[in-house]
């Protein structure tokens, strides 16, 4: 196939199509055109990190002395 880029004002619908790599379906965002995965499948193989910052709690305290 042609190795070459089409300019980005090319309108969708005259692009190729592309395939996603895990389901099959037709991608139709840039971002999923690029990386070849749609946005659910990207989700599946690269999972959001868990939050590992401390929880934020309010705790009683005695006034500070001289206040």
């Amino acid at each position: 196939m042609n190795d070459q880029q089409l300019p980005a004002s090319v309108p969708d619908d005259a692009r190729p199509p592309v395939w996603c790599r895990l389901c099959g379906q037709p991608l139709t965002g840039r971002g999923s055109r690029r990386t070849g995965l749609g946005p659910s499948c990207d989700a599946k193989l690269h999972p959001a990190r868990p939050d590992i910052r401390p929880r934020r709690h309010d705790v009683d305290q005695d006034p500070l002395p001289g206040l």
